[in-house]
């Protein structure tokens, strides 16, 4: 039973085995066909004169920054701003307890009325006009006596006075003489008083004026307004507290918007490669910037500041551009990118930033020649223009270039090369691309 099952089994294998062996022998034999080039999109470079720039970061600073602190002592009484908000020049940011200082000027103004008043009584005193007339008096009572003293002489040459009455005459004479002597530095001392008291009253007017004027000076630090238009930093004393107490409280800072500073560093040698390309020392050039995550460099400004000397131990010397920043956007200490124009390169060839590829020898393009074989050209690269880049290397405007399909194209490998549509091709590239870079 069991060999029949056998035989049964092997009869059904054989005439499967003979269908297999009859398929094998009747096929043609495989055979190895080679795949087609692989695609790659080709464009040709532009060539354009293009503007020159040398590049560096740096950090936005204000223009202004102003701190404003309490010049007199006193307690904060309002605050009249929004922290972190703009304020404008003259703006009521902060104010301090007026009641003392208003006190004071008006004891300062009262002081003053004393002392004008004084002034008046100075000028009006009728001291030298007394002495003067007494002077007066006392010459005409020395007239008298001399005349006196001249009868009494007379008389005694004929005989009919007395010695006695010359002597008296002679006495009144001498008295009358002295009085008038004394007369006359009392008039000379009495001018002198009234000109000393109207220069000492003037003086006191004067100081008064000067306490008044402090007074209110005093009174009007009281009202401390925004010296700039610019953003407010917090407050550092909320009201209620004393403040100006034997120093000039830092009360809050204001930092100026528009315009806004950038600075950076340049070395020496693009300082000197700079001055001798522009024929200049580099003021009032223009100077791009662009912020982090921005493309291109689309704020524009000019340098208005150049460090005298240079920095011996870094060999930099320090830059900075004015920019102009009515929205505010640009904000203080916001790290960036400048640039700034140095000439412009006459023939200048540009390709698409995506054709460039590296090794360990450097950067370098794809071309594919005549015969559709693609070849390694070394090159080396310059600045981004508008996305593409300058080069400079064996590449000419003929050149196809590889920009789509790096991975799939090899060096001495035979390619299909397919010409970019737009906006790959030599025509997008160089509209891409504003006159003069």
């Amino acid at each position: 039973m069991v060999g029949k099952t056998k035989a049964a089994r092997w009869g059904f294998l054989a005439p499967a085995a003979a269908l297999l062996g009859l398929g094998g022998g009747c096929g043609d034999a495989n055979t190895y066909v080679e795949p087609p080039p692989p695609e790659v999109t080709v464009a040709t470079p532009v060539q354009r004169d293009v503007t020159t720039y040398f590049e560096a970061t740096g950090n936005t600073q204000p223009v202004l920054t102003v701190e404003v602190r309490a010049r007199v002592r006193g307690f904060l009484k309002e605050q009249l701003f929004q922290e972190g908000a703009l304020v404008k020049k003259g703006d009521l940011l902060l104010v301090i307890d007026e009641e003392p200082f208003q006190v004071a000027l008006e004891q300062a103004k009262a002081k003053l009325d004393e002392a004008e008043a004084a002034l008046r009584k100075a000028k009006e005193s009728k001291a030298p006009q007394m002495a003067r007339a007494q002077l007066e008096l006392d010459k005409a009572e020395l007239r008298l006596a001399r005349l006196n003293e001249e009868r009494s002489r007379s008389l005694i040459g004929r005989g009919a006075g007395t010695r006695e009455e010359m002597d008296q005459t002679e006495a009144a004479r001498k008295k009358a003489e002295a009085q008038v002597e004394s007369d006359i530095a009392a008039l000379e001392q009495a001018e002198a008083d009234y000109e000393t008291g109207i220069l000492a009253a003037t003086a006191a007017v004067a100081t008064a004026r000067q306490a008044v004027r402090n007074a209110e000076i005093e009174l009007g630090y009281c009202r401390m307004h925004a010296p700039i238009d610019g953003r407010i930093s917090r407050i550092n004393h909320h009201v209620g507290n004393l403040v100006g107490d034997g120093q000039a409280t830092l009360l809050t800072t204001i930092v100026s918007t528009d315009p806004i500073h950038a600075y950076s560093t340049i070395n020496e040698y693009d300082l000197l490669r700079f001055r001798r390309e522009t024929g200049g020392e580099g003021l009032s050039a223009p100077i791009e910037m662009a912020l982090a995550g921005e493309e291109g460099f689309p704020h524009k400004g000019t340098i208005d500041y150049q460090d005298p000397t240079l920095d011996t131990d870094t060999g930099t010397v320090q830059v900075r551009g004015v920019f102009p920043n009515e929205d505010g956007a640009i904000l203080p200490g916001l790290f960036v990118r400048v640039r700034v124009p140095s000439g412009t390169q006459t023939g200048a060839i540009l390709v698409p930033e995506r054709a460039l590829g590296s090794d360990q020898a450097g950067r370098f393009l794809l071309v594919v020649d005549k015969d559709d074989v693609v070849q390694h050209r070394p090159v080396q690269t310059g600045q981004l223009v508008d996305g593409l880049r300058v080069v400079e290397g064996d590449i000419g405007v003929e050149d196809r270039i590889v920009v789509d399909g790096l991975l799939r194209a090899r060096p001495n490998l035979k390619v299909q090369p397919i010409a970019a549509d737009a906006p790959e091709g030599q025509e997008a590239i160089a509209a891409a691309i504003p006159a003069g870079g």
